[in-house]
């Protein structure tokens, strides 16, 4: 366990934290609004029950990889993670549904406490997340991700303002 797994846990816990609280101001009714971002990630036609479905992901796609590269226990390393395609998820039944699977996120952000300083420091396998180049360390590859929640959100605050 170190101080800048910690720290992160932290920093994410906090901003999943503001997401539930803003996902609880949500109701059916914001879910058909059209959700576009300068990112070209957005596709024209997403709604804001698609983008908050992605988002409601964010976190599990984070533990999914953490353990699919060896960094975290669970699923044996296999160097990929791709299941992670990046396209928005299927739009769940109901928006206590999404609430839910965001909430089950504190689960996979509790993973990042145990990394160490030296995986940290690591260079994970290119590919292994759409955020791994061969260049950025771990510690630079969650920090993207948890920027990359953060522009959702950003998203969706717009959507239904």
């Amino acid at each position: 366990m170190s101080e800048r797994g910690i720290w992160l846990v932290e920093r994410a816990d906090r901003q999943l934290s503001e997401m539930i609280e803003f996902f609880g101001t949500l109701d059916e009714g914001d879910l058909p609004k059209p959700c576009l971002d300068e990112s070209a990630e957005d596709r024209p036609g997403d709604t804001v029950a698609a983008v908050a479905a992605h988002t409601a992901e964010g976190y599990h796609h984070l533990g999914r990889f953490l353990q699919a590269t060896g960094y975290a226990p669970g699923l044996p390393a296999t160097g990929n993670n791709h299941g992670h395609d990046h396209g928005h998820a299927p739009t769940p039944e109901s928006l206590p549904d999404m609430r839910d699977r965001l909430a089950e996120g504190k689960a996979p952000i509790g993973l990042l406490a145990d990394l160490t300083d030296e995986q940290l420091d690591s260079l994970p396998p290119v590919g292994s997340s759409r955020f791994s180049d061969g260049r950025r360390t771990l510690d630079q590859v969650i920090d993207a991700v948890i920027a990359h929640q953060a522009e959702h959100l950003l998203t969706l605050k717009r959507a239904v303002a």
